[in-house]
């Protein structure tokens, strides 16, 4: 369990600097705004709360597919600036993922999908930057516009 639960935080801190590189301006900025990659996918991000020493952000990508768009996957990210961790909160709008659950609840099981979903959450940041997403290029950053 001990290993587990160092996994889990070392992947927490690993996502918040990848975080913290897609999005250089984090602290000043204001969402939603949007990226595009050399694959010519939309990268959204909108700030959802901010705290003292948290935020929550939302983060999808942009398909389209003949007369619709797909936002895949979805994901709600809390921030610790303080400690300086991201996790997952929900992702594709399920819920199930909540840090402090009563003990009971907060089982092995539910520590695994966590674990695989934030592991997820690092992958998925990886492939943005390889594709050259950044919230910092202006050329590459735009306030998202609600018709789009």
């Amino acid at each position: 369990m001990k290993q587990g639960v160092l996994s889990q935080m070392r992947c927490y801190e690993a996502n918040f600097e990848r975080l913290m590189w897609l999005i250089p301006g984090f602290q000043d900025m204001e969402g939603p705004v949007w990226s595009v990659g050399i694959d010519a996918l939309e990268l959204q991000l909108d700030i959802l709360e901010r705290g003292k020493y948290t935020a929550t952000i939302a983060l999808t990508h942009h398909f389209y597919h003949p007369g619709i768009i797909v936002s895949d996957p979805y994901m709600k990210i809390r921030l610790y600036t303080d400690a300086r961790v991201a996790e997952v909160l929900s992702y594709q709008g399920h819920a199930r993922l909540q840090l402090f659950q009563p003990y009971p609840v907060l089982n092995m099981a539910n520590l695994q999908e966590k674990y695989r979903i934030n592991r997820f959450l690092g992958e998925w940041l990886d492939y943005c930057i390889a594709r050259g997403h950044r919230f910092a290029d202006t050329s590459r950053c735009a306030k998202a516009q609600l018709d789009r």
